[in-house]
């Protein structure tokens, strides 16, 4: 099943903290496939200093998709041992009435368990780079 970024609006969710090269996000948790699903979409916008944290119980290849978004995101894929593996940079909202079928499947180079999405430009802005570490508080 994809993951979207696409649906809540964060009331119902978990918030949690997180540090990656000195980055500090204030991060909504989607645990269940539910949560995943929802993600981000439908939303407006998303706060300075804010993020969706996307939770798997397996490292895997998890598939995202752009589902309902309205503004562009960066992607930092996660491993178990909470270091940085990929990066995926400005992915763009994709065009109003785009159907499902169309949408491109954004996939990590590497085995995840984590899934950080943050507004664009955040990653080049705080100068996030495959191999840092991440920390959680409290623990997801």
């Amino acid at each position: 099943m994809l993951a979207s970024c696409g649906g809540g609006n964060g009331d119902s969710l978990d918030h949690i903290s997180i540090t990656v090269a000195g980055l500090a996000i204030d991060a909504e948790v989607a645990r269940t496939s539910d949560e995943r699903g929802l993600g981000l979409g439908f939303r407006d916008e998303l706060g300075h200093g804010a993020g969706m944290l996307f939770v798997y119980e397996e490292e895997g290849r998890h598939s995202f998709w752009m589902r309902g978004m309205r503004f562009p995101l960066d992607f930092i894929w996660i491993d178990a041992e909470r270091t940085v593996v990929d990066l995926t940079l400005d992915v763009p909202a994709p065009e109003p009435g785009t159907a499902d079928a169309d949408l491109e499947s954004i996939v990590p180079v590497a085995p995840v368990q984590y899934v950080l999405e943050v507004n664009a430009g955040v990653v080049r802005e705080g100068s996030v780079s495959i191999g840092d570490a991440v920390t959680f508080d409290p623990e997801p």
